[in-house]
């Protein structure tokens, strides 16, 4: 006859621990040292590739400090504009006390402050 009840056998669980051959513990210390021999070359190869790019950015920066540098110099009446580092509250969208006499932009909104 047909039941619903899956039979279930009680089974006891070893805690037994069987001791591996030689040959397989030589074997497995071996597939260790292959991997880690592996990713030390992986490693070794990404930070190469990381030095080199690093050493190509550095290039560049030095090569558009001498062009700004010419620029600067060659147009002795221009007056030269600093780049200047954003305050926290630019960041923010906030609008940045200046202490000068900048025009005021009251009634407008920074683009920033329209982002949802």
């Amino acid at each position: 006859p047909f039941t619903n009840e899956i039979p279930y056998k009680e089974r006891s669980i070893s805690s037994e621990v069987h001791p591996i051959d030689l040959e397989t513990q030589l074997s497995i210390t071996a597939i260790y040292i292959y991997i880690y021999a592996l990713l030390q070359s992986e490693m070794q190869l990404q930070d190469q590739l990381l030095l080199e790019k690093l050493l190509q950015l550095h290039a560049s920066m030095q090569e558009l400090k001498v062009e700004c540098a010419y620029w600067e110099s060659s147009d002795p009446s221009r007056e030269t504009i600093r780049a200047r580092a954003r305050s926290s509250s630019e960041d923010m969208g906030a609008p940045v006390p200046t202490g000068g006499s900048a025009p005021s932009l009251k009634g407008e909104t920074s683009r920033r402050n329209s982002i949802p």
